[in-house]
This record gives structure tokens, sequence and C-alpha cells, in this order.
């Protein structure tokens, strides 16, 4: 009966049965084909019913472990809080500043990692575990500014709906632009966008999964009045549309305030009242407290609870509106598996790539293509063969490995420098792995290319036996060193980034590393209890796989008759003399492997740490 009522109804919205989708500029027809649950979806009227029961919020004492006693105490942010929201309410938070408003919004989205007690429930069901059911717009936008409207809003349907081709998703894309007439803005970039364009886009983002409950944390802050009222005005209709809306507001204009149903006051992480705006007047009457005309009411009530007026209200019995649980709405939300959230990733992070292709290119000639002339002009002519040669040869080398590694770990060390809070954003959205790996692998191209662009400049001038194929092998090598490089940078880089001291622990930790690449300090000379060290730095696999290629080709070396010191008459005695392997095909690429699985290991349980302090708000 349902579904025939349904079809009904589509039939009269609808009546030549298609969906124009103005982000592709093309129609497509609805068919037979389309399934019963969509049809359920478009036309019923979810009911939605969120409970929040003695709710208590506190901040976790904080211990050093050298100090028996806390050296911070534990805070009271949400103290017993109980309220009940349904469907259609659009409710406004207000209060002093500290009253607990952006915490309880955070509680009820589920993403609030402070030590709590109580029950947040929406239709019986807590809220972590209705992924989609909540979605939260918080007061500061983040983006890949980079990228354009159209692209944002493809990669987060992707990830939170399916593919973008099927119906149902590209249905539900082209009518939250359309209503939130994002549709002329599709391919603005987002960086060029205004503050209430850009609010608007998050709001969109938040929309796309259908959820039951949208939470806003101060939707008008930096807004114009022409923005502020656009904004209020699409949350007004979404609510009015069966959705429980719930907005932090700081300071709201009164023409503003008077678009919100309910209000929820707080002071002191306390909730004072919950109700109508009528209802919140008449209380205030109560205590012979009036709001003067032409007066904002929400100044006035924020005004009077940062007054002992806040306890008075508190003292009163205040009644916790119930009722009966609906169940059965339907929210369509999917988790792409792990090598499609890469893929998305990846897409994603290539088209900021072609924005930034100028940058790249200007980082390739300034810090490979000039390093490299440099290395060469100061190297003409050396050769392997005589005496003076061997330590030319040397130097040639380590500047050659440790170019390329010092370049890609440092641009790595800050890969996540700027994309933590979007991260810390999007949790939930993809895996902390998938993001790390797309990450890694994003770095490749800077792997390849500057390797190649050392190799081939830095050894123009150099003489190389079968030059040609003594170069490819350089920079095979020195790729695959570059790939360890990079794994050790995003590792260092995902480990200390919160503390803001990668820079500073980075060369701490390059110096033991680097001096066992055996071209400072002689690697057989090494103590026993140092040895060790050497098997998990990349310089040392980096020379040592270099130097075996070029001088395992060094036949004999000129040794003068009248030299006083020990004459090295082959490359042999050269790689045994710095204590390199001669197993160093296996070796050198077994721990190159190794090393990059380490620091790749390493990173991603930094990373995992960011993302378990939860969602940044």
């Amino acid at each position: 009966m349902l579904l025939k009522e349904g079809c009904e109804k589509v039939t009269r919205v609808e009546k030549t049965k298609k969906i124009i989708f103005d982000d592709f500029d093309r129609d497509i027809r609805i068919d037979s084909m389309i399934d019963n649950n969509l049809i359920i979806h478009l036309i019923s009227k979810n009911k939605a019913l969120l409970k929040v029961n003695n709710l208590k919020v506190w901040s976790p004492e904080e211990k050093s472990w050298w100090r028996r006693k806390p050296s911070k105490a534990s805070v009271i942010i949400l103290d017993n809080v109980s309220v009940c929201m349904k469907t259609g309410d659009f409710v406004a938070v207000i209060g002093p500043s500290g009253a607990g408003k952006t915490t309880f919004l955070m509680s009820i989205a589920g993403k609030c990692t402070l030590p709590n007690s109580g029950t947040i429930t929406l239709n019986g069901i807590n809220v972590k575990e209705l992924s989609g059911s909540v979605e939260i717009v918080a007061h500061f936008d983040v983006f890949m500014e980079t990228l354009t409207v159209e692209e944002h809003l493809i990669f987060m349907t992707e990830m939170k709906l399916g593919s973008v081709n099927k119906i149902r998703n590209k249905a539900r894309l082209a009518s939250i632009t359309r209503e939130l007439k994002l549709n002329k803005l599709k391919s603005s970039k987002i960086s060029s966008l205004s503050g209430g364009e850009r609010r608007l886009l998050s709001l969109a983002t938040s929309l796309l999964s259908n959820p039951q409950i949208v939470i806003c944390d101060e939707p008008t802050t930096g807004l114009d009045s022409y923005n502020a009222a656009l904004v209020v005005g699409v949350l007004k209709t979404l609510s009015k549309s069966g959705k429980i809306v719930v907005c932090s507001v700081h300071q709201p204009s009164s023409d503003l305030f008077k678009e919100f149903d309910s209000i929820s006051l707080m002071a002191e992480g306390r909730l004072l009242f919950h109700g109508p705006q009528e209802d919140c007047k008449n209380l205030f009457e109560r205590f012979n407290l009036r709001c003067p005309q032409n007066y904002n009411p929400a100044e006035f009530y924020i005004k009077a609870v940062s007054m002992d007026l806040g306890n008075k209200i508190y003292d009163m019995e205040y009644k916790f509106v119930s009722g009966e649980d609906e169940t059965g709405f339907y929210v369509h939300r999917c988790k792409r598996n792990w090598f499609k959230q890469v893929y998305l990733l990846l897409w994603r992070s290539s088209l900021g790539f072609k924005t930034n292709l100028k940058h790249f290119f200007f980082q390739l000639f300034l810090n490979t293509v000039v390093s490299a002339l440099v290395i060469s002009t100061c190297y003409v002519g050396i050769s392997g063969t005589t005496q003076k040669g061997v330590q030319n040869i040397r130097g040639f080398l380590w500047l050659l490995c440790s170019e390329v590694s010092f370049s890609v770990s440092y641009c790595a060390l800050y890969a996540f420098e700027n994309d933590l809070t979007l991260f810390k954003r999007e949790v939930g959205i993809y895996n902390a792995s998938s993001f790390y790996v797309a990450r890694f692998l994003c770095l490749m191209p800077r792997c390849i290319t500057w390797p190649i662009a050392y190799v081939v400049i830095a050894t123009l001038a150099v003489d190389l036996p079968d030059h040609f194929l003594t170069a490819v092998k350089f920079t095979l090598s020195l790729i695959c060193t570059a790939v360890a490089s990079s794994a050790y940078g995003l590792g260092m880089g995902a480990l200390f980034i919160s503390s803001g001291i990668m820079a500073d622990i980075m060369p701490c930790a390059d110096l033991p590393l680097f001096l066992m690449s055996g071209a400072f300090l002689r690697i057989s000379s090494l103590p026993v209890w140092l040895e060790p060290l050497k098997y998990v730095s990349h310089f040392y696999y980096g020379m040592d796989v270099i130097s075996n290629v070029y001088w395992r080709q060094i036949d004999w070396i000129e040794c003068p008759s009248n030299a006083t010191s020990i004459c090295l008459n082959n490359g042999d005695a050269v790689l045994l003399e710095n204590g390199y392997s001669k197993n160093f095909i296996f070796q050198d690429s077994l721990g190159l492997l190794s090393v990059t699985f380490i620091w790749c290991l390493i990173g991603f349980c930094g990373l995992k740490r960011e993302e378990n302090k939860g969602y940044a708000y």
C-alpha cells in the first residue's frame, strides 16, 4: 500500500519521470529498475527522537609520571544534562562562553572523546552506532582548498554513498547542490569561495548521507547579515523537511533568533531550559525579568543566566520530556572497501597535484637541477682509476645519495602538517591506514623524478664505466633509496606532528643514520655494539648499492711506485676497506624494503594516535 501511494506521489511530482542533474548537464530517466527502498525513502516522513539522559562530561586529570598528585584536576564540563528533541525541531543552543555548548553538540554527534557518563540515543539506539544518522557542521570549515566544489562533492559522495554513477547517489547529489544553490559554483575553487558559500558547502557535505540530525556549531560566526540569514534559512527549511536541526549560536541578531522554534539555554555546564521561545519568555517573567522592547532576547537571556539567575532556574523542577521510540528510519550510508578508499584519496590528491604542478617543477629546478649542476661542475672529469680519484668518487657517490635522501625525506616530513586537521575532521569517512598509504603513494612521483634529474645532470661530466648502463643502475638504486627515505620522513612527521618539534628531532635522528653510510666513518671499524645501527639506516643501504654498482666495474687502479700509503689497486679493495657487503643486491633490497616497512608502521601508529584524539572542532 505504501509503495503504491509512493508511486502516485512520485508521479504527481515528476510527471515526466525524469530527474535533471545540473551537475552533469544531462537527464537521467527513472524507469522500472528503481528500487523500492529509494521510493519509500523519497516519500516517507522519517520520525526521529533524540534522547539525552543524565549526560555528564569531564576533563581527565593530568598527571606527571614523576609526581603522585595530579598537575591538573578534573573539571566537569557538562553536569547531568537531560533533554529530548524530536523530528522538526529547530533548536538554538545559547549561553555564555564556557557554558559547554560545543561539548554538548559534540556529545550529541557521538564525537566527544572526553570521559563521560549517561546515554544519548536516537530512536533507542546509541548515536555512536548509527553511522551517517548524525552529521555535524563545525564552526570553522576545513577543505582541500585546491579542489573545485564539484570535485569535493563527488569525492564525498563516493566515500559516503558509493559510486556517483548510481542513479540514487547522483539524484542525491543533484538535489543537494540544487537546494543549496551550489550549481553555479561547481567549477569554482574552494579557496575562492566566500564565508557563506563555504558554510553551505560544509552543509552540503554533511547532508549527503541524509542524516536525521544536523548539528551546527556557530553556523553564522564570521558571516555578514545576508549570508547569516541565508544559512539560517536553509537550516530552518531542513527542520521543516523532517530533520532535527540543532545550532549553537553566538550573539545572534534578533531577526535570526526569532527563526528558531526552541531554545536550549546553558550555563556552567548545565541545561537550564529547553523548550519553545514563548515558554522561555514566561519563565523569565516569573522572576520579574522582562526583555525590553527592541532588545535582543538572546543577549537578554545570556546576560541574565550569567548572574545568579542561572542557579535559581536550575534549582526549579526541570521536566525531562520523554516520548515513545520511533524506529525504522532509513539512512543511506555505505563504507567503501580499503582499496577503493586509497584510490579515491589518491584521486583527490592528484587533483591538488595538478593545481600545484608549477610549484612542483619549481622545486624540481631549485632543489635538484641547480644542486646537480653544482655537483657536476665540481667533479668534472673525475675517475676512480687513480688514487686521487678514489676519494673524489667516494664524495661524488655520497653527494648523490645524500642529496636525494635528504630532499625527499624533508619534503615527506611536512606531508601531514597541512592535512592533519582535514584528516581529523574526516575521521570515520575512511580508515587511517588508507589515508596513510595514499599519502605515501603521493610521494612516489618525487621519488622517481628527483633521482633521475640528479643522475642525468650530475653524471654528465663524470667518467663512468659503461656510462649509460651505470647511470641507469644509479637511478634505480637511488629511486629505491628515495622510497625508503620518504617512508622515514613521513614516519617522523606523523610521529611528532602534534608536538611541533619535527624539524628539531629530524637532524638528531639523521646524524647517527648518515654516519652509517661509510662516507665519514669506516663501517668495518665500527664497534660491535654500534654495528646493528647500520641495518636501520637507509643511507647505508643507498651508499652500499651505488658503491657496489660503481666499484665492481673498476678492475685496476693506478698505484704510484713512490706511494707511502696503502695503495688500493682495484674496486674490490675499496669496497673491502669501507666495509660494504658482497651480496649487495639481496641484502640492500631486503634492507631498504624493511626500513620502508618499519618507518611506515611507526608513522601509521603516530597517525592513529592523532585519529584517536577525535574530531577536530
